[in-house]
């Protein structure tokens, strides 16, 4: 039997960034970057039968929750200088 394979579609870049994204917020150590990161990856599979304006509402929440998650500029400085 043959079975059906996904289509490559933006799911599978919304995926990757989603991937970047959580390993950028690793870098500086932002827990809650991390997650909503791998949430906003997760949310994108295309197998997850969440679709329409649900998703896109859940996709930009997880956005600004990732961009606020990280710390002031100036407590990544003195952590990258540290190290």
């Amino acid at each position: 039997m043959k079975e059906e394979k996904a289509k490559f579609t933006w799911h599978y870049y919304a995926m990757a960034l989603g991937a970047l994204m959580a390993m950028l917020a690793a870098t500086v150590g932002s827990l809650g970057g991390v997650v909503s990161a791998l949430a906003f990856g997760i949310l994108c599979h295309p197998v997850i039968k969440f679709q329409g304006v649900g998703r896109f509402i859940f996709l930009i929440l997880f956005v600004i929750l990732y961009v606020f998650a990280f710390p002031d500029p100036d407590v990544v400085r003195e952590m990258m200088s540290v190290s």
